[in-house]
């Protein structure tokens, strides 16, 4: 593929390289010209193919073959490429300029990749669904319950993923799912109903501040529909609100197969042609959809949509300019030495610079929810359990990709200490026969440890695309695990590997120390270690409220923001409030300062307040600002938060924190009058470490009016930072001369022994972390211990049973339908291989392998 792409630019280079016979081969036409030059070059058939993930080469223009299709939620979905914390773990950092430096990793590894010709650029990231209801499955993917916390951080990632470049884009980014996809199963089939209200105060802002605000460069419309018409079809919602009020531009692509769905799902239409022209005439321009056997349900009907008269070939025209527009502005059509992004090397993908981000990034995101003077560990322990279904796995959460490295949370806490380490499963992360056994394993090793490190938490069985949580409690018997290790031994700390909130009220009463550690990327073992031994004091704080139970969540499917969700209207006592996160040290505010008494339209107010450490160990606190209405005349939130900074304050130091708040942020959205203004009159200005824990708050008397309408190359939102430092940085502005863009050998065995079965997997149709399949061994010693992996990137180890047979889990490869090599490497005594069992997911059937394609020379 390499090769083939390199005669296809060969072609285009050589046919261009002295008077550029067509103006789209031409770098220094206005990119318009070049756009509609291309355009005018091609037949109907080749437009079409367009509005799929995968587009056909134009052999005859030099265009190769193009997969418009990647993943990048926190890390690129790709061989050995830095995984770093999942987006919930991001989001509670609180550190939009930490987000911005993993953006800028991210979008470099991306771009590494493609400048090796192993992928294209074409990311469909970051999810900015609202994490309103913790049961979803997919909450893992977001940043926050808040809109102003989930814009924040959301519009970080944009500006580090897409680079400064004032001509070529690094990566496309495609804000996803828009809009209110937090219903997983079914959603193909299901609507979510919301008043307008909600839509402009809660589940428009993070789109709108990645659309407005830092100009992404595209749109996923949602799986499910909204007020009764799909999303996909929904003119009002793509063409009246993202296209005419916002100004949106770049491209708008269909979840997978949601055109299609249309007809097939929804209803909408009766046929398959009307559904593919009604989604191009919202303004759709083309359906996720990869598969090596048919092309995309709206690619396959436009052409009989335009034949029947649904569609214009005009109309298709809009579309296929805009996804045209975009390949130009990542420089496909350019020689890759005026790209600046084409210097990016290989040598990037997991080096030293980004695993050290990596980390920093973990350890920042850790929140620690209770300590009774359990924490920090000392490291002169002799004696230390891990135990827990997650103690001795690197869970990174969906959509992870491999990395060569992964520190488990068991390796993270012996690499640190001299201790006496041992571990015990304890039981599944669901319920498993052997549970009864794994549990008194696990509580016989306690009650003869010193402490307990319990990790405990919910994975992609309970918690993924599709598949959404039955319950805010752990799942299987963790439950039971913790209560019976808690009964043998006072000093456990519980470790939490959660998807989003988690329902804990009996450990918080019985435990004595609890941490929220997350999936955490790749460096979580070292990151948590440095949190339990204090090397590394915590500062996350909780980027949603946790409830005490179920019973304090309306019904899954009510998206009414005003039913009690969130700490905006959720009256009653949460486990853990929005924002709140403890400390090894301690933090006092004071002297809480307004600029001004009353603010007038579009002024700004800046709030100050002094932040002192007045405990032993520095560390870093999150300043948050909420405001109040104290009168309105309608309903509105407890509370909203419109400003945070996370600062680091040496022990026995004071820093002063200025935030700004903007006018518009005491603003509300009018549905008669269909514009956001702020009603006159006093609002409260709160200022705390926690959404529950304001220690201090003033008044000020703000004028009314109405907000100046915000839209895509007029004007920007006020929080839009035009001076940040963030917006001149260039790609390589991580690494210090180069050092950093160096990868760290991993020592490998040399007399190991090793087979390479080939593997082909084909999509499914549908997303899964993970495949099913079966080790089988001719014969093994007893004892016997064998390691898996795929590319280098070591999936895990297991014990060979008397059995001769292995389940074990496959992580999904980042490209289908591509040979892989999968690896069993002996680590302990002697093997001789007989198969792999291959079964793909959904109803399709398994099949084996006994062909070793390659081995060691031991063998």
């Amino acid at each position: 593929m390499v090769q083939k792409n390199l005669i296809y630019f060969l072609i285009l280079l050589l046919s261009s390289s002295t008077v550029y016979a067509q103006d789209w081969r031409n770098p220094e036409m206005p990119l318009e010209k070049r756009v509609d030059d291309l355009l005018s070059e091609m037949t109907l058939e080749e437009k079409i193919s367009y509005c799929g993930s995968v587009i056909p080469a134009i052999e005859r223009l030099g265009i190769p073959r193009f997969e418009w299709y990647g993943e990048a939620l926190h890390g690129i979905i790709g061989w050995n490429c830095t995984q770093f914390p999942q987006n919930i773990a991001m989001g509670s950092t609180w550190n939009p300029d930490l987000m911005f430096d993993v953006a800028t990793a991210i979008s470099n590894e991306a771009r590494a990749l493609k400048n090796q010709g192993k992928k294209e650029v074409m990311m469909f990231s970051p999810t900015v669904n609202m994490a309103r209801d913790p049961r979803w499955g997919r909450n893992g993917e977001c940043y926050s319950e808040d809109p102003f916390l989930m814009s924040e951080m959301a519009r970080m990632y944009i500006r580090g993923m897409q680079g400064n470049d004032p001509k070529y884009m690094k990566t496309v980014t495609t804000v996803k799912h828009y809009i209110a996809n937090n219903v997983d199963k079914g959603r193909e089939f299901i609507h979510s109903n919301i008043n307008k209200k909600d839509l402009y105060e809660y589940y428009f802002p993070a789109y709108k501040t990645c659309i407005v605000d830092e100009e992404a460069t595209g749109i996923m419309t949602a799986l499910n529909g909204l007020n009764g018409i799909p999303c996909s079809a929904h003119d009002w919602l793509v063409n009246g609100v993202l296209r005419e009020e916002w100004g949106f531009e770049g491209y708008v692509i269909a979840d997978w197969a949601a055109v299609g769905g249309i007809e097939k799902n929804m209803k909408y239409t009766d046929t398959q042609a009307k559904a593919a022209a009604l989604a191009i005439q919202a303004g759709v321009d083309q359906e996720c959809f990869r598969n090596k056997k048919r092309f995309a349900p709206m690619v396959v009907a436009l052409k009989t949509a335009i034949e029947e008269n649904h569609l214009t070939e005009e109309e298709l025209d809009v579309s296929v300019k805009r996804l045209l527009r975009l390949r130009f502005m990542t420089g496909d059509f350019d020689d890759p030495s005026l790209n600046p992004y084409s210097q990016i090397p290989n040598s990037v993908l997991e080096c030293d610079a980004h695993k050290k981000l990596a980390l920093k990034a973990a350890e920042q995101s850790i929140v620690l929810l209770k300590n009774d003077d359990i924490l920090p560990l000392s490291k002169d322990v002799e004696n230390l359990a891990v135990i827990g279904p997650f103690a001795d796995r690197c869970w990174m959460g969906i959509y992870s990709g491999f990395p060569k490295s992964k520190i488990t949370p068991l390796d993270g806490i012996k690499n640190h200490v001299n201790a006496k380490v041992s571990y015990a499963e304890g039981c599944a992360v669901n319920a498993d026969e052997n549970d009864k056994t794994k549990i008194a394993e696990a509580v016989a090793l306690a009650k003869k440890s010193d402490y307990v490190v319990l990790l405990v938490g919910n994975d992609e069985t309970t918690s993924t695309e599709n598949v959404d949580r039955k319950s805010l409690k752990l799942p299987g018997n963790q439950h039971q695990l913790i209560k019976e290790v808690q009964a043998v031994n006072d000093n456990v700390i519980l470790v939490l590997v959660p998807s989003g909130p988690t329902a804990i009220s009996w450990e918080q009463e019985h435990v004595s120390g609890i941490v929220c550690a997350w999936p955490n990327g790749q460096e979580q073992g070292t990151a948590l270690a440095n949190v339990l031994f204090g090397d590394v004091n915590p500062g996350g704080k909780l980027n949603a409220t946790w409830y005490q139970s179920d019973d304090d969540l309306p019904d899954f499917h009510n998206y009414s923001i005003q039913s009690g969700r969130t700490y905006m209207y959720f009256e009653g006592e949460p486990l853990y409030p929005f924002g709140y996160g403890l400390s090894y040290t301690d933090f006092q505010f004071d002297e809480l300062e307004l600029t001004k008494k009353k603010l007038d339209v579009m002024d700004d107010l800046q709030v100050t307040t002094k932040v002192s450490n007045i405990g032993s160990k520095d560390g870093d606190e999150v300043v948050q600002v909420y405001i109040r209405d104290t009168k309105a005349t309608e309903r509105v939130p407890l509370k909203v938060l419109k400003g945070f900074e996370r600062v680091h304050i040496p022990a026995g130091e004071s820093k002063s924190v200025q935030i700004r708040v903007p006018y518009e942020a005491f603003a509300f959205y009018d549905t008669l009058q269909n514009k956001y203004r702020v009603e006159e009159g006093k609002f409260e200005i709160l200022v705390g470490n926690s959404s529950t824990n304001i220690t201090a708050s003033k008044k000020v008397f703000v004028t009314g009016g109405d907000i100046p309408v915000s839209r895509l190359g007029e004007k920007k939102s006020a929080y839009f930072d035009a001076k940040d430092e963030n917006r001149i940085k260039k790609w390589d502005h991580l690494y210090d001369d180069n050092n950093g863009i160096i990868v760290s050998s991993i020592k490998e065995e040399d007399n190991s022994e090793w087979v390479e079965y080939e593997i082909v997997f084909s999509d499914p149709g549908f997303y899964v972390n993970t495949w099913d399949a079966e080790l089988s061994f001719k014969s093994a010693a007893k004892g016997s211990v064998i390691e898996t992996s795929m590319a280098g990137a070591k999936i895990n180890s297991y014990e060979v049973p008397q059995n001769l047979t292995i389940p074990i889990k496959i992580p999904i490869p980042p490209e289908y339908d591509k040979a892989v090599r999968f690896r069993i490497k002996t680590l302990k005594g002697n093997v001789e291989h007989q198969s792999i069992k291959i079964i793909p997911p959904g109803n399709v059937k398994a099949f084996s392998i006994d062909k070793v394609v390659k081995k060691s020379k031991q063998i």
